[in-house]
């Protein structure tokens, strides 16, 4: 009998992390009995979860602490028999843990996606609390890792570290027709540079400094457009201070399932964020053989190592970004060359193979040493 997983989040919305679990959970389910468990509402990619057979279920919680939420989902979990639940996020994470725990779940471990995951002084002292009741904690770098073994003091042997994995079946090469079609999809014409930005409209996500560079880079590099991709509350905002600016070459696309495709007409590919955790785009960018100018947060540099795959600044280092945009827009031949690097990489350290083999051997691990306690 396979053993049973419970991934446990608040809601499925079109994201990284939520990208990343629907890939995993794929791999997964051939050793696995997999499900996702929601403790807010279902989210915009719950149908493709089911579609792949990967069942969907939704226990609202009133409250992360509250004792009917917490015994509804304690309940389910024991009624299903969980062996392992696995829960993503700050949210997941507390209510997860207790109920898991109550319904007498072997194996629990938790999944930390960003630095700076705690909002509060109080959210940390929170985890603090409940880090005898976990097996393990999972970090998606190791910038992640230092930042969980800082704020909440759990052993570093108790934290481990899984990169995200990208599926390289998905960034395959396309043909010129296709590419050609999709460009005039995005009413660009003729031998325009197309850029790309994949992120949440989000304040950290350092759209307003993008802009502002490539408004005074633009009289020095080759005609452009920036294909910007991801909803979020500041695209309003986003927009309107691109009106505002004459940023007549950005194209807002909102949120897009053909991110595959969009790279593929990418010259270059940015995320120029105040703080990241091991971002999904920079590997999904690599996998795509494009070239990505990034700043120095969470785990991209661990990703990105010197200036072989791309261009690694400084968070908010206006001067380093527009310096980087300047030389990769104004010299073809490095960009190539950096593609090809980043398709190497990413081959070997972070494919969705390998997060599946890696994920898998701890599942395993951690079964087998239950009654041991950690990781």
């Amino acid at each position: 009998m396979k053993p049973r997983v419970a991934r446990i989040v608040s809601y499925l919305p079109v994201g990284g992390v939520e990208k990343r679990l629907l890939a995993i959970l794929k791999k997964l389910k051939s050793e696995f009995e997999v499900e996702v468990v929601c403790i807010h509402s279902r989210g915009k990619l719950a149908p493709l979860f089911e579609e792949a057979g990967i069942p969907v279920t939704v226990i609202p919680f009133k409250g992360r602490l509250h004792p009917v939420s917490l015994y509804r989902l304690a309940t389910y979990l024991k009624k299903r028999m969980v062996d392992i639940v696995h829960t993503h996020m700050y949210r997941p994470n507390i209510s997860g843990t207790l109920a898991a725990r109550l319904a007498g779940v072997p194996v629990v471990i938790s999944n930390v996606h960003n630095v700076d995951h705690w909002d509060t002084s109080r959210q940390v002292f929170m985890d603090r609390l409940l880090r005898p009741l976990r097996n393990g904690v999972i970090a998606v770098s190791q910038g992640v890792k230092k930042d969980v073994v800082d704020k909440t003091g759990v052993s570093p042997e108790g934290v481990v570290v899984v990169y995200n994995g990208v599926d390289l079946e998905e960034f395959k090469t396309i043909s010129l027709e296709r590419r050609r079609a999709k460009k005039a999809e995005m009413g660009i014409e003729g031998d325009i540079q197309v850029l790309l930005v994949v992120a949440r409209l989000m304040p950290w996500k350092g759209h307003k400094l993008l802009f502002q560079v490539l408004k005074e880079a633009a009289p020095f590099v080759p005609p452009f457009r920036l294909l910007v991709v991801g909803g979020g509350p500041m695209r309003k905002e986003l927009e309107d201070l691109s009106l505002k600016e004459g940023l007549a070459w950005t194209v807002f696309l909102g949120e897009r399932h053909d991110v595959p495709q969009l790279l593929s007409l990418a010259r270059v590919s940015f995320l120029p964020s105040l703080k990241e955790g091991f971002p999904n785009v920079v590997l999904e960018a690599m996998a795509s053989g494009v070239p990505s100018v990034v700043t120095d947060v969470g785990g991209t540099g661990e990703a990105l190592v010197g200036r072989k795959e791309g261009i690694v600044v400084p968070p908010g280092d206006k001067e380093a970004l527009k310096e980087a945009i300047l030389s990769v827009l104004n010299h073809p031949a490095s960009l190539k060359k950096m593609g090809l690097e980043s398709k190497r990489r990413v081959q070997s350290r972070f494919s969705i193979e390998v997060m599946y083999r890696r994920t898998r051997e701890l599942y395993l691990s951690l079964l087998d040493g239950v009654g041991d306690g950690q990781v």
